[in-house]
């Protein structure tokens, strides 16, 4: 489980590396899952060098969630002339989510049936 862990965290600390080297304005860690994915794509690596570990780290994703959910309670005080903005932020990048999504999973299906 380590050797899974520590793939994964290697291909994401390099993402990390990309983009403070290239001022990217993606965060490293996306870069790193991208880098991740293409290597399982082009089968670079195989999916059994990484799947117990990514499923635990799955399994276990809320944990991540605490340092920013703690950091944001901390901060309300300089939050709180902002919450409409916040709200109405939330509710359209939640729509654009959920439409980007559906239009690609259809294009997929579209594709796959052709």
């Amino acid at each position: 489980m380590i050797k899974q862990y520590a793939i994964i965290f290697m291909v994401t600390y390099i993402g990390e590396i990309i983009s403070k080297l290239i001022d990217f304005p993606i965060p490293g860690p996306v870069i790193g899952m991208l880098i991740l994915f293409i290597l399982l794509e082009r089968k670079l690596i195989s999916l059994d060098l990484i799947e117990k570990g990514a499923t635990t780290i799955l399994l276990n994703l809320a944990i991540f969630f605490i340092p920013p959910g703690v950091a944001i309670i901390s901060a309300l005080d300089m939050l709180h002339g902002n919450i409409l903005k916040i709200v109405v932020t939330m509710i359209l990048t939640t729509i654009i989510t959920l439409v980007t999504t559906g239009l690609t999973v259809q294009y997929l299906i579209n594709r796959r049936e052709k």
